[in-house]
């Protein structure tokens, strides 16, 4: 396995070298996702409980390690700040819905378990960044360098405390949530695209994911960012006596590297037009102790 793996990264390596050298802010691609959420909400109290419904999810933006090597890509929201907070309108269906104090919601009978579900989408375009350091402005190409992929190094993050607030409480209870997540990547204002892009939407200290493969695509998936991102090191540290060295990235191992916020990933190199497709589901249940906590030391 290991093997093929190293066999796989030898060709996306020798792929992207080929594409030509970018500047300037370029969309590369258009990334289109729908989420949905289902769970239990569990009542122990000895009476009724009114549960409030959101208009919007929150998302705690993370952010995962890149390299100068790769041609990072941004969707124009701010990358000053890691856990950044964005929102997306959400849709709730819920049945039957019911108000309180002006505020829309539901109630939970005591010791009673409600089955909730929350679905949204949205859209992000992707573009490299601008080299802040350039100092031309007229966007002319004056350099032959070797080009890296592109990289989206940035997760959405649900975080079931945050968005379920009245989880926090001692009797109000969560089990069996499922994320499932489904989109489309589509190649735009380039002849090749080379990306490595993280599971878009992902659901907090979840327990397990199965990622699905339609019947007539590729496998484009890799079970984690973090290990592509160290194979590709532990590749450029012998990469010289099978690639050029000019192909082999050479990663910036700062503080703290290895204790990376760790998704899965998709990781594919096309000239085609058409969309690529996924999917995959996440599950969360009360009982797993927050082991995982998707940090990867």
């Amino acid at each position: 396995m290991k093997m093929l793996n190293v066999k796989y990264l030898i060709i996306f390596l020798f792929l992207i070298s080929i594409i030509p050298n970018a500047h300037s802010e370029t969309t590369v691609a258009t990334l289109d996702t729908y989420w949905s959420l289902t769970g239990e909400i569990t009542n122990e109290y000895p009476y009724s409980v009114f549960i409030t419904i959101p208009e919007e999810i929150e998302y705690i933006e993370k952010d995962l390690k890149s390299s100068k090597n790769f041609m990072e890509l941004t969707n124009g929201e701010s990358d000053d700040d890691d856990d950044e907070e964005s929102t997306d309108p959400v849709t709730f269906d819920i049945t039957p819905k019911s108000e309180l104090n002006g505020q829309e919601g539901f109630w939970i009978p005591p010791y009673t378990t409600a089955n909730i579900k929350m679905y949204s989408t949205r859209v992000d375009v992707l573009t490299t960044k601008e080299d802040d350091d350039e100092e031309d402005d007229d966007e002319v190409v004056r350099t032959m360098g070797i080009s890296g992929p592109a990289a989206y190094p940035k997760t959405k993050l649900i975080d079931l405390s945050e968005i379920i607030p009245a989880s926090k409480k001692d009797k109000i209870g969560l089990d069996n949530f499922k994320l499932y997540v489904k989109g489309s990547i589509v190649k735009n204002d380039t002849d090749v695209l080379s990306i490595l892009i993280p599971a878009p939407i992902v659901l907090k200290d979840y327990s397990t994911c199965d990622k699905f493969i339609s019947k007539y695509s590729v496998n484009t998936w890799v079970d984690s960012y973090s290990d592509w991102v160290s194979d590709h090191n532990e590749l450029s540290s012998y990469g010289s006596t099978m690639l050029d060295n000019t192909l082999v990235p050479v990663f910036d191992l700062g503080p703290g590297f290895y204790k990376t916020f760790d998704v899965p990933a998709l990781v594919y190199t096309t000239s085609s037009n058409q969309e690529l497709s996924f999917s995959y589901k996440m599950y969360w249940h009360d009982e797993e102790e927050n082991t995982k906590d998707i940090w990867m030391l």
